[in-house]
């Protein structure tokens, strides 16, 4: 090949890596815990919850990241996690989600079993599964399932459930109510029977 076709070749070959659209590369994605420890506590029979925080830094491209789930590594559970109302809004570069814990409404929820022991603990890493879109519709995938733990001071966040106290017992009536209520209904009784009952006239 002479001289001047190889030049034409290299200089194609160049125009077209250089119009050639960069790798859409997925973003920073950093989820963090309220309270930032992940440390809870709470009586058996009772809920508690974290709130959380997602945040993105986009490496060159939009990108939108939504929630998929989240998973709480408890080995050894004292109660059942749940993940009310999860936003189906994105986290973009700038504009974090941030979702509070209320109670069977949003966050991040641990019902603790009312035959929880006192004292009793379980804990584990909380991970986050994201998909990343490169619009807000969300359309256009760039990756799929993608996890992270939650973290705090560079650290995954070992969450805890603390059993601080036993459940609550529900009072019986006392003894001396249902005897004032007996005596109270006997008296009643005992009134309505002795009224005369007046006569009709014909």
């Amino acid at each position: 090949m002479n001289p001047i076709k190889r030049l034409i070749v290299a200089m194609a070959a160049f125009t077209a890596a250089a119009a050639a659209e960069p790798p859409l590369l997925s973003p920073a994605v950093a989820f963090t815990l309220d309270p930032l420890n992940g440390s809870l506590e709470g009586a058996a029979g009772t809920s508690v919850g974290w709130g959380y925080t997602i945040s993105s830094v986009a490496n060159g491209n939009p990108a939108f990241v939504f929630i998929e789930g989240f998973a709480f590594g408890d080995a050894t559970p004292i109660g059942v996690f749940s993940q009310p109302g999860v936003p189906s809004i994105a986290a973009t570069d700038g504009s974090p989600i941030i979702v509070p814990w209320l109670l069977n409404v949003s966050g991040l929820q641990y019902d603790i079993g009312a035959d929880a022991l006192l004292w009793a603990a379980t804990q584990g890493v909380m991970t986050l599964t994201y998909d990343v879109y490169s619009d807000a519709t969300p359309n256009d995938a760039i990756e799929y399932g993608l996890t992270v733990n939650a973290q705090f001071n560079g650290q995954d966040v070992n969450a805890e459930v603390f059993v601080n106290a036993p459940a609550a017992t529900v009072p019986e009536p006392g003894a001396v109510t249902l005897f004032v209520l007996g005596a109270a209904g006997l008296l009643l009784r005992k009134w309505s029977l002795s009224c005369p009952v007046p006569h009709q006239r014909a």
